[in-house]
């Protein structure tokens, strides 16, 4: 339950960060136009004013302007200069509210603005409105605010930070009780799995022995040899639920030794080259020599034969098999192809699920039970790969990935 337990916590984390990435972006996103109007109100103040900014009073009276937090003292502290034109292209330049800008300065930047197709726009630091007959430019200087702006949404930012840690460290804790249910539901099923199993066995060996004594006394017969296929099916399910039941207890492999992988393979497709040459398939093998990992034996073993074996269930009569293997550097590639029918609209993700048969094709007439791909995939997962189904328009590849990195580990043995 562990990995459940890092995805709950994971899922907080990246909840968390998105709803306090989001809130933020609203926040910064919500002041900086507040700036951006008042900004521009008071541009149009300004120049309905010609020029100055306009007493309070003289606001209170003017309608359709809203600003908030304008009293007597506003006018003296509102950072702006103004550039003037008359008609014969005379220039007046008031920069007596503003420190940092000359007449040369304004009057460049004046020009520049007027030559946009924009009334009203951002240049540097400045918020500027032209005039309907463009005689005036007008620049306020908005700067302290944005600045304001930027270190609250840095704040925030911390503070988020703050809090996305103290969330998830807290699920991390609470995440325990949270997966109990689901833990302990778990162990019920293994263990209804593993008990009905065992059960199972006792009336199934009865039954087979049972039949072979019939069949020897009374001779074999349909009815008999309908009874024995049956039981060695079952049999055989049980077994491999067992065998899923046992792999899905640990969350690592104790017995891991040096696996020359590609001899596996190779014996493991030679078991079965008779019944692809009964379909009269092609078999293309490319089988790096000596490929060597760390793993179980007998589950790698297991994982070969499952891919091989689906093969040569479901291949084509007249279709191919094409089997690879490859070393990288971090991970060990096995991929397993055969003609089939593809159906596309079924999801192959599901094939390593629990008795699942994507189409009526892959029926129990086959000889499987749906199980054999999900212990593929539970000896992929301990040997620290993957494994994925991968169709086309003529076929089906098993890809599996298997890590390098594994540490030689004898049973029993704590390294």
């Amino acid at each position: 339950m562990k990995k459940l337990r890092r995805k709950i916590v994971l899922g907080v984390f990246i909840s968390a960060t998105v709803v306090f990435a989001l809130t933020i972006l609203i926040v910064s996103i919500s002041l900086n136009a507040e700036i951006t109007r008042r900004a521009d109100t008071m541009t149009e103040l300004i120049i309905e004013n010609n020029g100055t900014v306009p007493q309070k009073i003289d606001i209170e009276k003017t309608d359709g302007f809203r600003l908030y937090n304008f009293n007597e003292e506003s006018p003296f502290r509102m950072r702006y200069f103004t550039v003037q034109y008359d008609k014969d292209n005379h220039v007046k330049v008031n920069v007596d509210h503003i420190a940092s800008i000359d007449e040369g300065k304004a009057v460049a930047m004046a020009d520049i603005v007027k030559m946009s197709d924009r009334v009203t726009g951002d240049y540097s630091n400045y918020r500027y409105r032209i005039s309907d007959d463009k005689a005036m430019v007008v620049f306020v200087d908005y700067t302290y605010e944005y600045n304001s702006v930027d270190l609250l949404t840095v704040m925030l930012m911390l503070l988020a930070v703050i809090f996305i840690l103290m969330i998830t460290v807290l699920f991390w804790f609470l995440s325990s009780r949270i997966v109990t249910p689901f833990e302990e539901n778990a162990r019920m099923q293994k263990q209804f799995i593993t008990d009905a199993s065992h059960e199972l066995k006792t009336p199934i060996a009865i039954i087979s022995a049972n039949a072979e004594v019939l069949a020897y006394k009374n001779g074999e017969s349909e009815w008999l040899n309908n009874i024995t296929t049956q039981v060695t099916r079952i049999s055989e399910l049980v077994n491999e639920l067992l065998t899923l039941n046992r792999l899905e207890e640990v969350d690592e492999i104790s017995d891991i030794e040096s696996v020359n992988l590609s001899e596996m393979t190779q014996a493991v497709c030679a078991d079965f080259e008779e019944v692809f040459r009964s379909k009269q398939v092609g078999m293309n093998y490319e089988i790096q020599p000596d490929v060597t990992i760390n793993g179980n034996t007998d589950q790698l073993k297991r994982l070969v034969s499952v891919l091989v074996e689906n093969a040569s269930k479901y291949v084509t009569e007249n279709g191919e098999l094409r089997v690879m293997l490859h070393k990288e550097l971090r991970y060990t590639t096995l991929s397993v192809y055969n003609t089939c029918e593809v159906d596309p609209d079924a999801d192959y993700k599901h094939l390593f699920d629990r008795f699942y048969r994507p189409d009526s094709s892959r029926t129990s007439s086959t000889g499987g039970h749906g199980i054999g791909l999900s212990i593929a995939k539970r000896i992929a997962v301990l040997h620290g790969g993957s494994i994925e189904a991968i169709p086309s328009d003529d076929g089906l590849t098993f890809y599996v990935k298997l890590s390098n990195k594994l540490k030689i580990r004898k049973k029993g043995s704590e390294s």
